[in-house]
C-alpha cells in the first residue's frame, strides 16, 4: 500500500547508508510488498518485477553513501516532486487519497531515477494506465486501506453473481445489522 511504502522508504535509505531518501527507495519499498498492487501493475503491464528491482537495487548501489552515523534522514526533492506529482494523479481520479497507482503513474516523469528506468523496461505511460484500469476498473480511493484490501479480494472473486456483487450484499448485510443495532 502507498503509504507503507511511503514510511518504507526511509529504512530502505538507511538501509544503503543514504541520508536522502529518494525516489529510488521509494520504488524498491513498492516492489518489495510481496502481492503488492505495483507488482500487479507492473505484470499487467508486461514487466518482470524481479528484474525491475534489480534494476533499481543496482541505482541504488551506485549512489553514494555515508560513512559516519548521521543524524536523520531528509526527504529529497525529487521524491518531493513524486508525491506531489502523485496527488495531481489522485485529484484526476476523483480519490481521496492517494494510493500506489498514483506513484506509480508519478515514476514516469521522475527525472531522477523513473523515467530512465521506464524507457529501459519500454513502459509506456499508456500501458501503465491501461494495467491500472483493469485492475481497479470504475472504483475510487475513499479510504487508506481497507477498499485496496476489498478491491484485491473482489479482484479475485469468481462466483456467479459476479466479481464485486458478493461484497455488496456482505456490506449491506453489516450496515442493516448495524442499523438495527443502534435502535
Amino acid at each position: 500500500m502507498a503509504w507503507q511504502a511511503i514510511v518504507s522508504s526511509p529504512e530502505v535509505a538507511k538501509e544503503n547508508k543514504h541520508q536522502i531518501i529518494e525516489t529510488e527507495h521509494l520504488m524498491k519499498a513498492l516492489l518489495e510488498q510481496k502481492n503488492g498492487l505495483a507488482r500487479r501493475i507492473f505484470s499487467k503491464a508486461g514487466v518482470d518485477n524481479t528484474r525491475l528491482l534489480e534494476a533499481t537495487d543496482k541505482f541504488i548501489q551506485r549512489q553514494p553513501k555515508v560513512i559516519s552515523e548521521s543524524s536523520g534522514s531528509m526527504l529529497g526533492r525529487d521524491l518531493e516532486s513524486l508525491i506531489q506529482r502523485a496527488r495531481d494523479y489522485k485529484k484526476e481520479y476523483g480519490d481521496s487519497f492517494v494510493s500506489v497507482e498514483h506513484l506509480v503513474l508519478a515514476f514516469a516523469q521522475d527525472q531522477r531515477f523513473g523515467k530512465q528506468l521506464f524507457k529501459d523496461f519500454q513502459i509506456s505511460q499508456k500501458a501503465l494506465k491501461s494495467a491500472i484500469e483493469s485492475i481497479r476498473g470504475r472504483q475510487q480511493v475513499i479510504d487508506q486501506g481497507v477498499q485496496p484490501c476489498v478491491g484485491i479480494w473482489s479482484d479475485k472473486c469468481s462466483s456467479k453473481y459476479g466479481r464485486r456483487r458478493p461484497f455488496i450484499l456482505a456490506g449491506s448485510l453489516m450496515i442493516s445489522v448495524a442499523t438495527l443495532d443502534i435502535y
